[in-house]
């Protein structure tokens, strides 16, 4: 009978020892597991992943994925080193396309698909280009730039767009008289890689 006495007075003892209010304030301190895993992930859009390009019209532009090819006429042994810059939007894509002589290194022939607002909502692709056999048909538009292709499978390059033309749906733009012309300043690039085809294929 003592011996049960022993016991109980020791576990009574053992009992009050305890801080009820004590784990009460750990309890509250640390977040409830499940609220961590309940909770709501941050949406991201893709256009914050982009790497910056250039300026359209004074605004800052990215790309999302950026390739290069080198290839040569078989006919007329003229080089063209084309690179392309996609920007992946929540609901279709933009993309620069410049195409650089790849003997002289110097920009000759510039394509864009760019989204701007559209009258009514959502928006409308506007196509924009300038090649050497066009130049006459846009004379206030103009390019320049330089390619250097000197580090195999790395390019680095530059170049200015002025005042490209909308090739057609301008009537469809939200702002036809800030959309339909573009001017795309500040463009450089450096590591971006490119595919040799002569190369490749042991071509002449």
């Amino acid at each position: 009978m003592k011996k049960l006495c022993a016991i109980l007075f020791l576990v009574a003892g053992l009992w009050a020892c305890q801080n009820p209010s004590q784990d009460a304030e750990q309890s509250e301190s640390q977040p409830d597991i499940s609220q961590k895993l309940n909770a709501e992930p941050v949406d991201v859009k893709s256009e914050t992943a982009s790497t910056y390009l250039c300026k359209i019209n004074g605004e800052n532009w990215g790309y999302t994925k950026a390739s290069g090819i080198v290839s040569q006429n078989k006919k007329t042994k003229k080089k063209i080193a084309q690179f392309t810059f996609k920007r992946k939007l929540d609901k279709g894509s933009e993309s620069i396309m410049l195409d650089y002589d790849g003997d002289s290194f110097q920009l000759e022939s510039a394509s864009l698909i760019l989204k701007f607002p559209k009258k009514g909502g959502g928006r409308v692709s506007g196509h924009y280009s300038l090649f050497p056999d066009t130049r006459s048909q846009n004379p206030n538009s103009d390019l320049s730039g330089t390619i250097d292709l000197s580090n195999p499978g790395k390019a680095s390059g530059n170049a200015v767009l002025t005042k490209f033309n909308i090739k057609y749906e301008k009537e469809l733009l939200e702002h036809p008289n800030r959309d339909a012309v573009v001017t795309i300043t500040d463009l450089k690039f450096e590591g971006v890689a490119y595919s040799d085809v002569n190369k490749v294929f042991n071509l002449k």
